[in-house]
């Protein structure tokens, strides 16, 4: 669900906090990613590990799918008069409509999960990360400040779309959707903010399980997953991530407080 944006500003592709990653896409993802998941260490004494893993799943099995084409195509014909936006669309179009989708999948182990808090509570780690914009609270120390380095993900994605999953050391668990498109004309005279959520629509809040998802999103263990929905067929995707997580976390690789899989590496 795109919100209304009651007749507010309008959003176009051009996203400020997404552009910031666009030169080095991969080297960011990697980089805020293990930063994100370093500083959400739990108490087990236990290394940190992150897991880069490409995924080929059918497209169907993408959550919202066919309601997600609906909303590529509206975003299209609404920014028609841009080349660029329309040019976006029409790709993004072809890589949800073919058989198969590829994702990016970032998931952490020996760390605390995200905390989802009740419906009212906009300090929880769950809100900052999906919903707040030009917040920043760095002393959490749970996944990171959830900051403009939220972005990053979003650089890397043809669809411009990214699954957040966890389950906490309680065993709470969610599953939430966030694609950043534009804004666009719903149901024939609303005009809709740029970002949209797949999820639970009262209120545009997370799944609360895993139950209205492929088996493929199902998180089993303490922790927290990221997927990057249509991923970009980038060449060589693993030792650009490999390079960037041996230079910038080198030392807790050396004292084996972070352990980096990428792919079979």
């Amino acid at each position: 669900m795109f919100p209304a944006n009651d007749f507010g500003q309008e959003n176009g592709l051009n996203d400020p906090g997404i552009e910031t990653f666009k030169d080095h896409p991969l080297m960011s993802l990697a980089r805020e990613g293990l930063q994100n998941s370093s500083d959400a260490h739990d108490d087990s004494g236990k290394p940190v590990e992150v897991h880069f893993q490409e995924l080929e799943i059918p497209s169907s099995q993408f959550p919202g799918c066919d309601e997600f084409k609906k909303t590529l195509q509206a975003c299209a014909a609404y920014s028609k008069s841009s080349k660029q936006a329309v040019q976006f669309f029409d790709a993004a179009l072809k890589v949800v409509s073919a058989d198969t989708l590829h994702i990016l999948r970032i998931a952490d182990y020996n760390t605390t999960g995200l905390v989802v808090g009740d419906k009212d509570d906009h300090g929880s780690d769950w809100f900052k990360l999906t919903k707040a914009v030009g917040v920043s609270d760095k002393n959490a120390g749970k996944l990171g400040s959830f900051g403009i380095g939220k972005h990053a993900p979003f650089a890397c994605s043809d669809l411009r779309t990214v699954f957040y999953g966890t389950k906490d050391k309680d065993g709470a668990t969610a599953f939430q959707g966030v694609a950043k498109l534009v804004s666009f004309r719903r149901d024939k005279k609303i005009i809709t903010q740029g970002t949209g959520y797949y999820g639970n629509v009262n209120g545009n809040r997370p799944l609360l399980d895993f139950k209205k998802v492929s088996p493929i999103f199902e998180r089993k263990r303490v922790g927290a997953d990221v997927y990057v929905m249509g991923f970009h067929p980038y060449d060589d995707w693993e030792s650009q991530i490999i390079k960037t997580v041996i230079e910038r976390f080198f030392v807790a690789i050396h004292y084996g407080t972070l352990v980096g899989k990428v792919g079979k590496t």
